[in-house]
């Protein structure tokens, strides 16, 4: 009975560390814990997706093709086209199937080598640039960099497309209003941390908002020119390490890891 109490005891002590790593999700982003030169093939680089330990997959947005890099390096495994030339912004990745989104919130589903596309149907012209699959919610997430309708730019929008049905929700998932701190912040990149946090990239303001699940601002932070000239990608790991890309803009593209502190 002793013994089974202390296997017992050491079962709940492990799940509870298994817990807290789970729940962290700290980052020094001001130094990476490994920072890759990319390829010129990927100076455009625009969507980043973790799909193994090894491996991410990628987009640029001009070409309508796949590339698979190898996270120890940043070489490029393979591509596969998936479409014509356009501008591709966001790329997830859920049961084999590979979305892509497009500028102008086309969702392109990748798989067996043939392509099917689902259109953003509302009126206005807008410009999306973020795309992360919400596994509890059965759904991808899509950032909304510029809303259609001038006298909605003063909110942060974020839409939901269901994968069920393949078509988006009437309304916006969240709908944040810009404060004075992040007046500027336009989204560039979207991923949800394996403890559920919503991580969104500004390109633009140079900016990481941090939200929870339920769309509430939890922390905003300041990012380094130096490090993030152009970050537009943005994923996690499954153990929670951090995956941000930069286009290449007056340097050259770049991938940076890190690892929670």
């Amino acid at each position: 009975m002793k013994l089974y109490k202390v296997i017992s005891i050491k079962i709940v002590l492990s799940f509870t560390l298994i817990a807290c790593y789970a729940q962290n999700s700290v980052y020094n982003l001001n130094k990476p814990d490994q920072t890759l030169t990319l390829g010129s093939e990927l100076n455009e680089i625009s969507g980043l997706h973790s799909i193994s330990k090894s491996e991410l997959i990628a987009i640029q947005d001009e070409e309508g093709i796949i590339y698979y890099i190898r996270k120890i390096d940043g070489k490029v495994l393979k591509t596969k086209k998936f479409g014509k030339k356009g501008d591709y912004e966001g790329i997830t990745l859920y049961k084999q199937k590979i979305y892509v989104l497009e500028s102008n919130g086309n969702i392109h589903i990748y798989k067996n080598n043939k392509s099917t596309s689902y259109h953003f149907k509302k009126e206005g012209k807008f410009d999306f640039e973020g795309l992360c699959h919400d596994r509890k919610n059965n759904q991808l997430l899509v950032a909304c960099k510029t809303h259609g309708n001038k006298d909605k730019r003063d909110h942060i929008f974020i839409y939901g497309f269901d994968i069920s049905e393949n078509k988006y929700h009437k309304s916006p998932i969240f709908k944040i209003k810009k404060e004075k701190n992040y007046k500027k912040f336009w989204p560039s990149g979207i991923a949800i941390h394996p403890n559920g946090e919503i991580f969104v990239l500004s390109s633009r303001s140079k900016m990481l908002m941090v939200l929870s699940p339920k769309g509430d601002v939890l922390k905003t932070q300041n990012l380094a020119p130096s490090l993030f000239h152009q970050p537009e990608g943005i994923s996690f790991s499954s153990n929670g390490d951090l995956y941000i890309s930069n286009e290449k803009r007056k340097t050259k593209p770049t991938l940076l890891k890190f690892k929670v502190e």
